[in-house]
């Protein structure tokens, strides 16, 4: 019912306490110790400011909200994120953000005081009654514009300290809410390194990998940096997606990516590419970007990447849709996390390639990897994480200090980011041109048939027939033998697999008799063979090697 004009209901004035009659005051409890119940006294009674007025009658929704939120809002509780509501929970050791649904926001009201509606009383006069939360105005409230009004907005949830420019300098933005940047920051502390201390603790983070060329070994060093200068604005512009590649499996390409997310005191948020069941990669993705953590990884990729979504995501600037089942669209920063994925073959579209850094390492044999008091590379790297931090930071403030300059590099899509880092890389880092080797990567990784090609050269390694010279039937045996998938080819048949091949590597070799894959080569020959029937005829072989 209406409460009486007199006494207009409002949640920031003081009402004469109510008594709680009759069975309702077992939903009060008259003592509570040192942890009083909101919407509790000592005594058993309420005041309208101690308890949470619900909409109703003349409470409006605003009214009840407004209360609410701020009472939220002072707990540190509850957050904005794209025009939706989050709370932040602790999952597997890492703070996440969830969206609040109705459902749930009923009993978390109650945590910050006792559900009340204006009730009438026993003599007609209004009293307060205690009401659980409908499901219909929990979603009104979670609505409500003044949610937006007083809630802070999160942008992404960071593990570590970040440097950002001042006018006299740098300075570090420590643990807690930063209004600036809207990052929620998790972690607390990084170490003061010099130049000489940080170049070995970087060279550390990537010396058990074999890169496939210098060039990769520079990119490798230039995705541990690129975190800190986006994080901490010192790059406006996109960043590309870190595309970890291995000619085998078990070569250590994700390992190299968590090390990366391991000097920011992050672990990734993995995904993985489902082929049944309810969702797909662009709903996990979506789901990743929600939770809110900076690193996300597509891990050992298998197959061809064809997803807009994410090639939207990779040039976003300033607000990204996000759709999950149950829950309205919400929209995020896209410039607040760094994707990275993993695949011993990659295959994507020119605009993922024009998107991505490629960073390619060979397979390790016969190699004792280095241990440490912590346990592995990784242990060691999460154990010492402050100091790898302080590296970092190291050079971006011996970068801003030369005046932030940039190379007139121009070898990738995103100009300002390879103008920054092929800078540091060449004068800082000490590890060459940035883009040695890559345009050559992102041409086969956009390419079927090189990307076939280079797939069916491991596989000629795998077989031991390197160095041989073989028609294009052997080469459909050993491509069916490896589980291989050829383009063009639907199904396992020999007569038409050997025919395919052909096709391919004709398109393949049209002006030239030789081709560099990665780090193999792959001739073509004419050769006289004898046929089953009789006589010989005139037959294209090939022939793998290994420069």
């Amino acid at each position: 019912m209406n409460t009486p004009s007199n006494l207009e209901p409002s949640i920031d004035r003081e009402i004469p306490e109510i008594d709680i009659v009759g069975p309702l005051k077992k939903a009060f409890p008259a003592s509570n110790g040192d942890g009083d119940r909101a919407g509790e006294t000592t005594s058993g009674k309420l005041t309208l400011q101690s308890g949470i007025i619900l909409p109703g009658g003349n409470v409006s929704i605003s009214q009840s909200a407004k209360d609410i939120f701020e009472r939220f809002a002072s707990r540190g509780d509850l957050f904005l994120r794209g025009g939706a509501i989050v709370e932040v929970i602790m999952e597997k050791g890492m703070l996440v953000l969830q969206i609040v649904k109705p459902s749930a926001f009923r009993s978390m009201i109650e945590i910050v005081g006792q559900t009340l509606v204006w009730r009438s009383g026993r003599e007609g006069e209004p009293v307060l009654a205690p009401r659980l939360c409908p499901e219909a105005t929990a979603k009104a409230l979670l609505d409500c514009h003044i949610a937006r009004e007083i809630l802070l907005h999160i942008s992404a949830v960071v593990g570590c300290p970040l440097l950002i420019e001042t006018a006299d300098g740098t300075k570090i933005i420590h643990k807690g809410h930063d209004r600036e940047t809207s990052i929620l920051v998790s972690g607390d502390d990084v170490k003061e390194i010099e130049l000489i201390e940080a170049r070995v603790l970087l060279d550390e983070v990537i010396s058990e990998f074999a890169f496939q060329t210098e060039g990769d070994r520079a990119r490798a060093l230039a995705m541990l940096m690129t975190p800190a200068l986006k994080l901490g604005g010192l790059i406006c512009g996109s960043v590309p997606c870190d595309v970890g590649e291995a000619d085998f499996s078990q070569s250590g390409k994700t390992y190299r990516q968590r090390l990366t997310a391991a000097v920011y005191g992050e672990r990734p948020t993995i995904i993985t590419r489902r082929d049944g069941g309810v969702g797909g990669l662009d709903e996990s993705f979506s789901a990743a970007l929600v939770a809110g953590r900076p690193f996300i990884q597509l891990e050992n990729l298998r197959g061809k990447l064809a997803s807009q979504h994410i090639e939207a995501f990779l040039t976003g600037e300033s607000s990204f849709p996000c759709r999950l089942p149950g829950v309205a669209e919400i929209r995020i920063d896209p410039t607040r996390f760094f994707i990275q994925l993993s695949s011993n073959g990659v295959e994507a579209t020119r605009d993922f390639a024009n998107r991505s850094c490629i960073i390619r390492i060979f397979k390790r044999t016969d190699y004792t990897f280095k241990k440490y008091p912590e346990g592995d590379l990784l242990q060691h790297v999460r154990a010492q994480q402050p100091r790898f931090l302080g590296a970092v930071f190291a050079f971006i403030r011996e970068w801003i200090k030369a005046g932030k300059p940039r190379s007139n590099c121009t070898d990738h899509d995103f100009r300002e980011w390879i103008g920054v880092l092929d800078w540091i890389s060449q004068n800082l880092l000490k590890a060459g041109p940035l883009m040695d080797g890559h345009q050559m990567a992102q041409e086969r990784v956009s390419n079927p048939s090189l990307t076939f090609l280079r797939g069916l050269a491991l596989a000629v390694v795998e077989a031991g027939r390197m160095g041989e010279s073989m028609i294009a039937s052997e080469l459909y045996e050993i491509a069916e033998a490896n589980g291989m998938t050829i383009p063009g080819l639907k199904e396992a048949d020999e007569d038409r697999g050997k025919k395919v091949i052909g096709i391919i590597m004709a398109r393949l070799f049209k002006e030239a008799e030789a081709l560099m894959v990665d780090s193999f080569k792959v001739e073509r020959r004419e050769t006289m063979t004898q046929r089953e029937s009789g006589g010989d005829y005139t037959a294209k072989t090939y022939i793998f090697t290994k420069p």
